[in-house]
Formats: structure tokens, C-alpha cells, sequence
């Protein structure tokens, strides 16, 4: 409780000195092997110590705090996004996650294009990602919402696939564009039954999403082992620790500096 209270009573003070940070984990295309995207990931410099998003996220994440982070991290990467283009650098598709509680929210879809077009970013470089348990809001306002941003031309993704009870569900009934596999299905190597049964998984989910026109991408990827699983299936978008740790803003852009050779 009072860690709870002291990550919320001090919020309001570390947003207004942009004490949050957007740190960008590559996506790599594995055909070429080629930096692809990537994913907006939030980390918090307070007081010279960097803090992990699991020590204060599911805080913020009891109120609306934590809609304001998603807001002042939307911002912060169209800056970025606007930086490099005005630098003529190439950018590739940045993706975001957008917490529940945003899914009550009056006018949400207008507010998240009103950001991104304050930068003049093109909406095809915006990826918002979904985790399944925002099943357990309104279905209605899930389904409006993930419709909405696909007529704006933003990329909408399921994140933490699998790892509820209501993914099935959720993949009949809304209009997603992009499916995670959650790293909770990649063979770690520890235990060859186990194994078995996730490459079982892993290439049943694949084959799904191909058949409802999806694109994919794995998280969680750590092995050479673990490419030729998605290779093999037919999976070309790969997103771990093989390729690349999250990197703060200045180290990602000379990622973007190399592609563009």
C-alpha cells in the first residue's frame, strides 16, 4: 500500500519532468533480417535510478494514471518519429500498448488521432497493441475502437495471445490486423514433451492466423532454434532478446541510421 501511494502521489510531478522514457525494442524481418519495426516501451529514470515498468504499470494501471502515461507516450513517439523523418532517416512501424481502462474513455479514437496528427506522422507508422483481457470490458466499445483505428490506416494488434481463456473468442469476433504470439509459447529447450506441445502450438496458431489474413510475430525469441521454428512455419516477423534488447531513443535511431546504409 504505501508503494502504491508513494508511485501515485509522485506521477503527476515525474510526467510534467518527462521522467518517462521511451525505449524502442527492434522488430526484425527474418528474410532478410532486416530491421522491420518495433515496440514502445516505457521506463522511468527517477532520482538516477531506472525503474521497471512491473514495479510501477500495474500501479497505475488501478486508475486512470495510467491512461495518462499511454498519452504522454504516444506523444513522445511521434516526436521521435517526426525527429527522424525530418532527418530523412527511413522509420519503420512503431506499436504501442493501449491499457484497458482507455476502453470507457468518451472520444478515445479522436483523441489518439488528434496526437498523431499534431506531428504529422503518417498513421501506417502507428501500431496499437491489445492485450486479450480487454475482453473483459465492453465487447461494443472494443469492437468500435478496433474498427475505428483500422479506417484511420493504424495497425491493431493482439498482444499476450493465448494467454487468457477468451483468445478464440476474441480473434472471431474483432478486426485485427497483426497477431502476437506470446513468448509463453516458444520452446525454451528445458523439457522435450513441453517443447513438443508448444511447436504444436505455436504452428497451429500460425496456420490460424494466415487463414484469417493476419500478419504475425513472435515474441520471446532468444535462439537460432527458435527462428527456424518460425521460419518453417512461416512466420517472418520476430521480436527478442536474439536480435536486440529495448533501446533508449538514441540508440535505436542508429538502428534506423543502418538501414538506411
Amino acid at each position: 500500500m504505501e508503494k502504491q501511494l508513494d508511485v501515485r502521489a509522485i506521477f503527476q510531478d515525474a510526467i510534467e519532468k518527462e521522467e518517462f522514457l521511451v525505449y524502442y525494442q527492434p522488430k526484425t524481418e527474418l528474410e532478410r533480417y532486416q530491421l522491420h519495426g518495433a515496440e514502445a516501451l516505457c521506463r522511468w529514470k527517477h532520482e538516477g535510478e531506472l525503474i521497471s515498468p512491473y514495479r510501477f504499470i500495474p500501479i497505475l494501471e488501478e486508475g486512470q494514471e495510467i491512461c495518462t502515461l499511454d498519452y504522454y507516450m504516444l506523444e513522445h513517439v511521434c516526436r521521435n518519429i517526426r525527429y527522424w523523418m525530418d532527418r530523412k532517416l527511413p522509420v519503420v512501424r512503431i506499436s504501442m500498448n493501449l491499457s484497458r481502462p482507455h476502453i470507457s474513455e468518451e472520444g478515445l479514437l479522436e483523441k489518439l488521432i488528434s496526437i498523431v496528427d499534431l506531428y504529422h506522422v503518417p498513421h501506417e507508422y502507428m501500431e496499437f497493441e491489445l492485450t486479450e483481457t480487454m475482453m473483459e470490458v465492453d465487447e461494443n466499445k472494443l469492437r468500435e475502437l478496433v474498427t475505428g483505428l483500422n479506417k484511420a490506416g493504424f495497425g491493431t494488434s493482439v498482444d499476450d495471445f493465448g494467454v487468457g481463456y477468451s483468445s478464440m473468442d476474441l480473434l472471431q469476433k474483432m478486426p485485427w490486423k497483426v497477431l502476437k504470439i506470446d513468448r509463453s509459447f516458444i520452446p525454451m529447450g528445458k523439457d522435450k514433451k513441453e517443447d513438443e506441445r508448444k511447436t504444436i502450438m505455436v504452428r497451429t496458431l500460425l496456420d490460424m492466423a494466415r487463414g484469417l489474413g493476419m500478419e504475425t510475430i513472435a515474441e520471446g525469441i532468444e535462439t537460432i532454434e527458435h527462428v527456424q521454428l518460425l521460419k518453417e512455419n512461416r512466420c517472418f516477423m520476430a521480436q527478442g532478446y536474439l536480435f536486440d534488447k529495448p533501446l533508449p531513443a538514441n540508440e535505436f535511431e542508429e538502428r534506423l541510421k543502418e538501414l538506411a546504409g
